[in-house]
């Protein structure tokens, strides 16, 4: 197998030869190919929070691939490796694509055509298939078609994890490692979040998050006793292809065991604006639900309110947690990261996420 690449500047003909030579996820799916030559594109911060991207443009000395691809390392920002550390999420989405994927005819994720990690160099890489996608603004949110596009592809990948038997030793899940570990770092981040970001957090929604962040892991605790499922835990517009009505469900490295709510509730109070969320959000979680039904899992609606609102309180803490460690430099970002804050905080307001609190 070839070494882990430490850098997109690493990534070369010779390189990207011999993994695809070596095959993805299933060897024998590897491509029977040459590589000639490759012009590596690096892809802009705002793709990849936690990642550094680059599109390959591929020519071939023998046989046929796939003109492009994508190849995606742990990312060079201190900041954000940080937060890919603490969530292991390199290696997570390596396993993703080597165990989970090939086993999930739920959801459509990129084909992988190699996937690799050196733990003790703390290298990883994962080469994708480059999906072709129509244009998404994550400032104007999902169009209603997307919107259900995305509920139902939740939707099915969920269903077919459902309280699953079937355990990966490397995925983190509020049945087995708990949660409650991050209670620590949220505390600590707190602080610098609400620094940053209280011109627009709503009040009295930055209460809420300072009383919730002690509770952590007794509310995690409390939440793995109920149902659970496989979630993808950054479902939002970016992590999402849309082509017509097919969605293809990216950026896996944070995968883990969870309420499936958790997925729901990052979708529309990120992807939608604040307006449209309010318009749509009780048809979109009654299509999510009755999509289950279909596949067969049966959900009382009232328990699943309930997960609803308590997993906005998790995601005003995840959210502060992990963005009280990123700077981005690009004015861009920064603006997107204030926009998801701004509409997760006005969401648990308007659910009133407070009264959950003891």
């Amino acid at each position: 197998m070839p070494a882990v690449p430490g850098s997109i500047g690493e990534i070369s003909a010779a390189w990207l030869d011999a993994a695809l030579q070596t095959g993805g996820p299933d060897p024998a799916a590897a491509l029977d190919v040459v590589v000639g030559a490759v012009v590596v594109e690096p892809l802009g911060p705002a793709v990849g929070l936690l990642g550094d991207l680059a599109r390959l443009r591929i020519t071939y000395d023998r046989g046929t691939g796939p003109a492009t691809m994508i190849v995606k390392l742990p990312t060079s920002d201190p900041g954000g490796h940080q937060v890919g550390s603490m969530l292991r999420a390199w290696a997570r989405e390596v396993a993703f694509y080597t165990e989970v994927a090939p086993v999930s005819p739920g959801a459509r994720v990129p084909r992988c055509y190699y996937a690799a990690g050196d733990a003790a160099a703390e290298r990883w890489v994962v080469v994708l298939e480059d999906c072709p996608a129509d244009p998404v603004d994550a400032a104007t949110g999902a169009t209603p078609t997307q919107a259900v596009a995305a509920v139902d592809a939740l939707a099915g990948f969920h269903a077919s994890w459902w309280q699953a038997d079937r355990r990966f030793e490397w995925m983190p899940g509020f049945d087995s490692t708990g949660i409650g570990g991050l209670q620590g770092p949220w505390l600590d981040a707190l602080p610098t979040f609400l620094e940053r970001y209280g011109h627009v957090v709503p009040e009295p929604t930055g209460q809420w998050i300072q009383r919730f962040a002690p509770e952590l892991g007794a509310w995690s605790a409390k939440a793995a006793t109920e149902p659970l499922t496989v979630v993808h835990a950054d479902y939002r517009l970016d992590n999402l292809l849309f082509a017509g009505d097919e969605v293809t469900i990216i950026d896996w490295q944070t995968a883990l065991r969870g309420p499936g709510a958790m997925d729901l509730t990052c979708f529309c109070i990120t992807s939608l604006t604040v307006e449209g969320r309010r318009a749509t959000e009780a048809e979109l979680v009654a299509r999510y639900l009755d999509t289950l039904g279909a596949a067969g899992v049966t959900v009382d609606p009232e328990w699943f309110a309930h997960s609803y609102d308590e997993n906005l309180l998790w995601w005003m803490g995840q959210f502060a947690n992990n963005l009280a460690r990123l700077e981005p430099d690009d004015p861009d970002t920064q603006a997107a990261l204030d926009t998801m804050i701004e509409r997760t905080y006005t969401a648990a307001l308007d659910h009133d996420v407070g009264r959950l609190l003891s």
